[in-house]
């Protein structure tokens, strides 16, 4: 593969030729469009590295959240079986007293 360098800048001769005015202006407009291109690719590189440093915030910040929401559905769980606990010694408790109770009439009206 041969490699061949194209120059920058082709130069026109000074004729007064309209084609060659033509080209001048042609050439002007390029390299206007050159540099504003080359503008808003500094600025398109600008913001994507803004923007790539966001995301990498907002996913550090979701696995921030995601942990929490872990936690917090483990300690939810652990106050449901205690609550579920809690409920069964309770009614295990009721069930006792009024064992005691009947036991208690029983024997204070035989």
């Amino acid at each position: 593969m041969t490699v061949t360098a194209i120059p920058s800048r082709v130069r026109i001769s000074k004729g007064t030729d309209s084609s060659t005015q033509a080209l001048r202006e042609e050439n002007s407009r390029l390299r206007t469009d050159i540099s504003r291109l080359r503008i808003e690719k500094a600025q398109l590189r600008e913001e994507n590295t803004r923007l790539k440093k966001d995301n990498m915030q907002l996913k550090a910040e979701n696995l921030r959240l995601m942990d929490d929401f872990i936690l917090l559905q483990e300690e939810l769980q652990e106050e449901r079986e205690i609550s579920e606990r809690k409920d069964i010694e309770m009614a295990n408790n009721d069930a006792l007293y009024h064992i005691l109770q009947n036991e208690h009439l029983r024997l204070h009206f035989d």
